[in-house]
């Protein structure tokens, strides 16, 4: 996989957490959190084919993993935001 396309899916999950930091207004360690759940979750969606079995190799031709690393950086902030205490922020 060339560095462009890994700096590319970095990024992508750096907005991302950064994104989703914002809308769930959280600490600045939950701002952080998000941004490395991000991160992560664009790698595993990047590499969902290459994880499942379906090929040896990312294909980064088509923009079609861009999206999959867009989707697994949602669906892992998501399901992580699912996990968080329900107490409002200055609440102890």
């Amino acid at each position: 996989m060339p560095v462009a396309n890994l700096m590319l899916m970095l990024l992508i999950g750096i907005i991302f957490g950064g994104i989703a930091a914002v809308f769930l207004r959280g600490s600045k360690s939950i701002f952080v959190i998000n941004i490395v759940l991000g991160v992560i979750g664009a790698a595993l969606g990047a590499f969902f084919p290459v994880l499942m079995g379906n090929t040896a190799v990312v294909d980064v031709g088509p923009p079609a993993y861009l999206l999959r690393a867009l989707g697994g950086a949602f669906l892992l902030v998501l399901i992580a935001s699912l996990f968080r205490s329900a107490k409002p922020p200055g609440a102890r």
